[in-house]
């Protein structure tokens, strides 16, 4: 059903009417949970005899949302991620409306998890590739205008062919069309500073700050610090607010990490990322095409 490229070749992607009566819920307990939902294992039928396990993403109610402005966040989410093909994006199926209580997000099921797991289970995987993967996924959703919003590890689920997906568009929004802006910034430890509040007395008004594809550079960066390495991002903020000080102290610090884990050329790929200017920044493009010109590790033999 895959091809060699990782691709869901032979499914189709239904609108959300194509899937009535297809997808069923194959547990009552969430097998994972997001920042604003929780992640069923379910089936959808694609013919009499041949059904596929599938992902079912439920947006939960916060208590100071009512569902209709929930719905309307998952469609909007829907308007983004159904128009999209690369097999660096998690494939998305359709929208069911008769599994649960409101609807629900269809979307291949990836039982490795996300990248961070996966490297656990498969620490011999060839860690060039999945950054390559990723960083070439997030090239297609700038070339499209799309800004992702919420780039992260637990966003870069792993197929069952071992390819990085990116997934999650619930804080992405279309550069280009009227109506999908957003003011959701994002995972605070992956923000870039431009993402931060900077405390200052003198201040008594500010405006909102928007994710850009700067700011999924940043986050990119990050990332793949953290697939190269199988750490934890070090000394990263746990608030939106700072203070000036603080804020020049976010920038990743070379003594921090092992050297033999990210090659000196790799190191300075990523610390151009997090230039705190987000004009300094190279763009996704510009990353992927200098990926085969860097050593990612000192060991890369063993890759």
């Amino acid at each position: 059903m895959f091809d060699q490229q990782g691709c869901f070749h032979d499914m189709p992607h239904p609108n959300y009417r194509e899937l009535a009566g297809c997808v069923t819920l194959e547990c009552f307990f969430p097998f994972a949970s997001g920042g604003n939902a929780n992640i069923y294992r379910g089936r959808l039928q694609l013919s009499d005899i041949h059904s596929i396990c599938v992902a079912i993403k439920m947006i939960r109610l916060p208590e100071d949302e009512d569902a209709e402005h929930v719905e309307r966040r998952l469609r909007r989410e829907v308007t983004i991620w159904q128009g999209l093909k690369h097999k660096n994006v998690l494939p998305f199926f359709g929208l069911s409306e008769d599994v649960a209580p409101r609807p629900v997000l269809i979307s291949l099921l990836c039982e490795f998890g996300h990248i961070a797991t996966y490297l656990k289970t498969h620490p011999w995987a060839n860690r060039a590739e999945l950054v390559y993967g990723v960083t070439s996924g997030l090239r297609y959703l700038h070339g499209n205008d799309i800004v992702h919003g919420d780039l992260k590890v637990q966003n870069v689920l792993v197929d069952p062919n071992g390819v990085p997906c990116i997934c999650d568009f619930g804080f992405s929004k279309i550069i280009t069309r009227a109506g999908f802006t957003t003011f959701s910034i994002g995972t605070i430890p992956y923000l870039a500073p431009e993402l931060f509040v900077v405390l200052n007395a003198e201040t008594t008004d500010f405006t909102p700050p928007r994710t850009t594809k700067c700011s999924d550079v940043y986050s990119l960066a990050l990332l793949i610090l953290e697939t190269l390495t199988s750490e934890r991002l070090k000394a990263r903020p746990r608030e939106a607010f700072l203070k000036r000080e603080d804020l020049d102290g976010i920038r990743p610090r070379r003594e921090d990490y092992e050297s033999h884990k990210v090659a000196s050329k790799m190191w300075d790929l990523l610390d151009r990322c997090w230039a705190f200017d987000p004009q300094c920044r190279p763009t996704a493009a510009q990353i992927l095409a200098s990926l085969p010109l860097v050593e990612f590790r000192c060991e890369d033999a063993k890759l």
